[in-house]
Formats: structure tokens, sequence, C-alpha cells
């Protein structure tokens, strides 16, 4: 296989990276570099570059941090697309080639910007939420879920993240029906953490404390979190707000593919973003319908709102730091629930419940 060159990156190494030579033998990656072969189908492909096109192959070392290669011309990268084993060209073509779509979006969104001067910065100071939404939904769903994936190596990074068993099956069984027809695949997880939280990443990725699962009284209130968490997701809030905290200049990159630079970034994030007071409203609406599009009565979200809302007894519960205006919010979707009656709607049960409960892992 031909050889080509390539900036390494890993998370012992010098900074600025490492100048090697690599090359494709079967199905892994052969660096000239002291480490272990890589295995191809764990390659996460990105792309990026505002100056020039660049391309990236990330992985996981053996501690769950991420390492990277950057083949280092035009002529490396083309023979990285013409030699790479076919378990890596779906995204090698579906990133590289979408690549180029999107930096002629962002190049001429941002020469509208510059060319109206004092005007754009006015609006961008006035507007900066919308103006961020804007260019967030040039982001393909392709590199969002890319963002998500390396977001949640991190967090598994972490430890105590639970992948299998009951706690997660009922999880992702109620998750399951709040959730047809999305454009998302959708991945539910549960983290052995008794704080009582449960947060959204990009891309469709949920995850749900072992502490919220023994607060939530049945199935019910279990739906009405994981509705909420989910239009988080499909509104992309958790999207929006990730990028946007990282900057203009991050927003950018991601946009046109770069993810690499904002992978690390994102763990630190995960399960503490603060949503502005108009997402969460968004999401309790538009979760509540979602639960009555499922014919799932939509008290189990008021009364889980209302549970957590009463409790002062000295740290605030996760998912309500992070979920502000707790007892407001109680207030309009009770509002809702008397607005839009679901007379079709009944109390959600499983057969799972007891048996989720029993089998959580001991608190610590």
């Amino acid at each position: 296989m031909t050889p080509f060159r390539a900036l390494l990156q890993v998370p012992d190494g010098d900074s600025a990276g490492t100048a090697v030579s690599a090359h494709f033998f079967g199905a892994q990656l052969l660096v000239d570099a002291p480490g272990s072969p890589i295995d191809v189908a764990q390659l996460i492909v990105s792309v990026g570059g505002v100056d020039g096109p660049e391309l990236f192959l990330n992985w996981l070392d053996g501690q769950g941090r991420q390492a990277s290669l950057k083949p280092l011309s035009a002529d490396d990268i083309a023979i990285v697309l013409a030699e790479a084993p076919a378990v890596l060209q779906p995204q090698l073509q579906r990133l590289w080639g979408g690549r180029q779509r999107n930096r002629r979006q962002v190049s001429g969104w941002l020469a509208g910007l510059t060319g109206a001067g004092v005007a754009a910065a006015a609006l961008l100071w006035w507007q900066g939420g919308n103006a961020v939404s804007a260019l967030a939904g040039l982001i393909p769903l392709s590199t969002e879920q890319q963002l998500g994936e390396l977001a949640l190596a991190q967090v598994r990074a972490q430890g105590g993240l639970i992948e299998t068993g009951t706690a997660q099956q009922t999880v992702r069984d109620i998750g399951q029906k709040l959730t047809a027809g999305s454009r998302y695949t959708y991945r539910w997880l549960v983290k052995q953490d008794e704080s009582i939280n449960a947060f959204a990443m990009p891309g469709g990725i949920i995850v749900v404390h072992t502490g919220l699962l023994r607060q939530a009284r049945d199935p019910g209130e279990l739906a009405g979190v994981l509705a909420h968490e989910v239009q988080h997701v499909e509104q992309r809030h958790s999207l929006r707000q990730m990028i946007s905290s990282l900057g203009w200049g991050a927003l950018v990159g991601v946009t046109i593919g770069d993810i690499s630079a904002v992978a690390a970034m994102l763990a630190h994030q995960a399960g503490t973003l603060y949503f502005s007071r108009d997402m969460e409203e968004e999401a309790d609406r538009l979760g509540l319908q979602a639960l009555q599009r499922a014919r799932i009565h939509p008290d189990g979200m008021l009364t889980f709102f209302q549970k957590l809302g009463g409790e002062d007894k000295g740290e605030v519960p996760g998912w309500i730091s992070s979920h502000p205006q707790t007892a407001a919010r109680a207030q309009q979707i009770r509002a809702l629930i008397a607005a839009t009656p679901c007379p079709a709607c009944l109390p959600l049960s499983s057969d799972h419940w007891q048996a989720m409960q029993a089998a959580l892992p001991s608190a610590k």
C-alpha cells in the first residue's frame, strides 16, 4: 500500500503534532510511530479547514482519549481517498463531497455578512441566537452524529455507562414510543450516577442517570423526562448550545465539517448545558405533544416537575440546575394539558418497571 504523510496528534504527544508516515494494510491503519495498529472500523472521519482542505482520521486510544491523523497535503489526501479500505469509504465519500457543498454555503453566508459591514455586526449583536441557528442549520446530520459519537466516547471514558440490561431496555422501550418517524436513530443509555439528571447529546443520544430512575415514581414520569430530552435533540437545542458556547470560529469549522477541534470539549458540556427559557418551553410544549401522539397520558411530565420543584433540601438536583424555571414551567405544563385534552391517552405501563427498579446498581 502507498504510504502517505500525515500529522499525528495523540494525548501525550507534542501539542503541535508529530510528522509521520502511515499506510493502510488490510483492515488496519499502520503509523510509523510507537503504538498499536488502528482498526479501520474504529476510525471516525472528519473534514475541515477554512483556508484549505483538511481531512482527519480520528480514533480513541486505550484510555478512551481522542487521537487523530491529518494527511499533510492534497496528494496525501488523495492517497487516503483512493486506498482506504471499503469499510471507511462511505464516511470518506459522504463527508469529503459534502464538505465542498457546505463550504460554498458558509462562504456565501459569511460573504454576505462581510459586505453588510456595520449592519451585519449590529444584527449579530442584536439577534445572535438567530444567527447561530441559521449557521447551525447548515450542519449536516452526519456531522451532528459524529459530534454526538465523539462526545459519547468521552462520557464513556469517565466510566459508569450502562449500555445493556433491564434499566437500559426500559429506557429504550419508553423512548422508542416517543421517537417514531424521527430522522434520528436514537441511542438510549443509563449512567450509574445518583444525581437526578438526564441529558441529550447531538445526533440522538439520550443518557439517563440511575438517580433519576430511582426518583421516577412510574413509567409515565420517566416518559415525561424522555419526551422533553428528545425535543432538545429534534429541535437541535443541544447542538446549537454546544457550538454557540465554543464561539464563532468553532461554529464555522463544524459547519464545514471540522469536528476534531471541538470534540474533546463536548464531554465537559454534556449534562450541564444551560438552555434558554424559550428552548425549555419549546421542549416542554413539543414533548407534551409527543406524549399525546404516542397516546401516553402527559400527567407524568407534570408530576415529575412538581416533585423536583418542591425539593429544597441542600444541593439542587442536576436535572433542575440545567433545566431552570421549574415552578413556572410546571404551571405552563398544567395549562397546556388543560388546553389540549387527549381522551385517547392512557397512563403508561411497563411490565419491567419493578424489575428495572430492583436491578438498578446499589447507590453509593
